[in-house]
């Protein structure tokens, strides 16, 4: 800063003007603390903010509809003989099952060989694993030996592993063919024209492990069932349940438990319950007041942080409307309010609630609790999911589906024989799915099939096994000694055409289109209904309906049980975090959120004294450089008096010691 101090006058002039600028500097100061507490408040929303997204994240669990409240637990009683694993689509039952056979799988050795480098023959060498393409490799000078020939197959097969072992027993080495899927279909076939080399033809047809299938029984009575598979791992025997086989052992029988995870819902409540607080928690803080030290929290008496916080408190105390008396609040279940507003869990309460221990309470209906649910008065229609946008209402919903969800079906144009030989000649077929859009190849296993069931059995297995783009799950039945294919799923999507193949009757023109379920909801039996929009066997409410938007519904029935009445009630509730999800959504919108309002005004008055300050600073500089060149000319003016002063005297001076002589 310039300074002209002590100059002439010997005053301090820096402490002058910074004592008559002072006015502005305390309006600086008031500006800039405002700021800080404009600064603190918005941080301390900032954090509620924060608190609310955590709170949100856990109840998402609670509210999904596949949530929690569908996880099963499957256990094992001898996980050394099997584990297993279950999806949200398991019964809760008790299954026996007796593991007889491990499948594994096919391998094949060839004669041995003095070393690992021996010369083998040239030629070409092919290997085929069950139906799938066969490989072909080349072997000359460059490659032919043991080690050559294993290179050459691992790099283009990807059916089989090559390997070279030791033959201890025959002291020499030799080639071993290792299939990549275990089962019986999936035998190892070689052809090979190689000769020379250390042997006149190379020879690999010696069987050092069988291809087999996997075999187990499901229960021990009359009813037993027992069934094969290609691999070790089981899916489709129990419904939800996937079984993974470690070890065969036909003299005990694994019992396996699935079960509810209540465990999983527990800690789900727990994880809510605690997010819960932890926002309580945090508001208090943020609105407190000290009385010894006299110092005030930033928000206390903010009306918005008060809103907030009744909010939360309503949501979880109020009773969730529709649900039965006996289940209609979470202090039902053991989780209730405390003297400081917050949620606590008895969680022996809790745990009988869920466990089925408590009269009046079905822990079925627990879910209806927490998230947004519906139920129907016909088992043929299940509510599936709604949205914000669904709303829970006393109204009388009902649905009319006026079209039941049908597959794509075609029968074949001719019979076939009860005996089918399927050969190199006539193993070919394929079907077109999505209009014609895709068309798929497809290779029936060479043999003869002693039914048309059993061939029917067959070209089914070819097609939902097959991993090719574009190929769909189907049945295979016989319907009047002809085949009739239909499409695992339902709906417009579903399509069948251009089925070509000389074993399956059929000519090429056959084809078939689903059709998507269609119906409409009606609201206390209005004469206008609120559409919706089927697409297979999903019946989607429209999401500008009043009362039923964004509704889904599973629609099962079959044309047969479509009447012209309609076919059943809707009830929908919306538990206590589905509603605590609305308020919260409403709370953080990012755009119309009521944080983000409360953000916008908070930067509009940061803005605001930004401005104010600046303002001050530029008034303060000019009057300090209008001080500063007052203070210079007062200093200048005081130089030139001085300077005439020391003249006079100087001339005085003179004259008084000239009157002297």
């Amino acid at each position: 800063m310039f300074s002209i101090d002590g100059i002439v006058s010997g005053f301090d002039t820096t402490s002058i003007i910074e004592g008559l600028l002072q006015f502005q500097q305390t309006q600086l100061d008031v500006f800039n603390a405002r700021k800080v507490e404009i600064t603190t408040r918005q941080s301390a929303f900032g954090g509620i903010e924060g608190q609310l997204l955590s709170l949100r994240s856990a109840l998402g669990k609670l509210n999904r509809s596949s949530s929690v409240f569908d996880a099963t637990n499957a256990t094992s009683s001898n996980e050394d003989i099997l584990t297993v694993s279950a999806d949200s689509s398991a019964f809760n039952a008790s299954y026996s099952l007796t593991v007889s056979q491990l499948a594994s799988a096919h391998q094949i050795g060839s004669q041995g060989f003095a070393s690992e480098t021996a010369e083998i023959g040239t030629g070409d060498f092919s290997v085929r694993v069950g139906n799938n393409d066969e490989t072909t490799v080349q072997i000359d000078e460059t490659n032919n030996t043991l080690e050559g020939l294993v290179t050459a197959i691992n790099e283009q097969s990807g059916d089989v592993s090559a390997s070279i072992v030791f033959d201890q027993a025959a002291d020499s080495y030799r080639v071993l063919l290792t299939s990549s899927e275990t089962g019986e279909s999936n035998t190892i076939s070689v052809t090979s024209n190689l000769a020379g080399g250390d042997s006149p033809t190379f020879d690999l047809a010696n069987p050092v492990q069988a291809a087999q299938d996997a075999q187990v029984t499901l229960g021990s009575g009359p009813g037993a069932i027992t069934a094969s598979y290609s691999t070790n791992q089981i899916d489709g025997l129990i419904s939800g349940v996937t079984i993974d086989l470690n070890s065969a052992n036909e003299n005990e029988a694994v019992t396996i438990n699935v079960e509810a995870d209540t465990g999983a819902v527990e800690e789900a409540i727990e994880d809510f319950v605690s997010a819960y607080n932890s926002v309580i928690d945090f508001i208090d803080a943020q609105t407190a007041f000290d009385p010894e030290t006299n110092i005030a929290s930033p928000l206390l008496g903010n009306r918005n942080v008060t809103r907030i916080k009744n909010n939360l408190l309503n949501s979880v105390i109020e009773n969730v409307a529709g649900l039965d008396s006996g289940l209609s609040r979470l202090a039902d279940i053991g989780v209730d309010i405390d003297t400081n507003g917050k949620l606590e869990i008895d969680s022996q309460r809790l745990q009988d609630a869920l466990g089925g221990n408590i009269d009046g309470i079905n822990p079925s209906d627990i879910r209806n609790l927490f998230g947004l649910n519906g139920s129907t008065t016909n088992s043929g229609i299940r509510f599936l999911v709604g949205s914000d946008n669904t709303v829970a209402t006393d109204r009388l919903i009902e649905v009319d589906i006026t079209q039941a969800a049908e597959q794509a079906t075609v029968t074949a144009t001719n019979s076939i024989s009860d005996s089918i030989v399927i050969t190199d000649a006539n193993d070919d077929f394929s079907i077109s799915f999505d209009s014609g859009e895709t068309t798929v190849d497809f290779t029936i296993p060479e043999g003869t099939y002693n039914s048309r069931e059993e061939f029917a059995a067959a070209v089914q297995s070819v097609v939902n096994n097959s991993s090719a783009e574009g190929a769909r799950e189907i049945s295979v039945t016989v319907e009047n000694d002809r085949l009739t294919f239909t499409t695992e799923e339902y709906g417009s999507n579903a399509q069948l055409a251009k089925i070509t193949g000389s074993a399956l009757g059929f000519d090429g023109s056959e084809e078939d289109q689903g059709v998507d379920v269609a119906g409409k909801f009606y609201v206390d039996g209005v004469e206008q209904p609120e559409t919706a929009v089927g697409r297979g066997r999903v019946l989607t409410s429209e999401e500008t309906n009043a009362f039923t938007a964004d509704i889904q519904l599973l629609v099962t029935l079959t044309p047969a049980e479509i009447d012209a009445g309609r076919e059943a009630e809707i009830t929908i509730t919306r538990g206590i975090t589905s509603q605590l999800d609305l308020f919260l959504d409403e709370v953080l919108d990012a755009e119309n959120g009521t944080l983000n309002t409360i953000n916008e005004e908070f930067d509009a008055q940061i803005e605001s004294i930004d401005e104010s300050i600046e303002r001050i600073i530029s008034i303060t500089d000019a009057r300090r450089e209008a001080l500063i060149a007052e203070f210079s000319a007062l200093e200048s003016i005081l130089a030139n008096l001085q300077n005439t002063g020391n003249l006079l005297a100087s001339q005085l001076s003179t004259l008084s010691i000239a009157g002297n002589n």
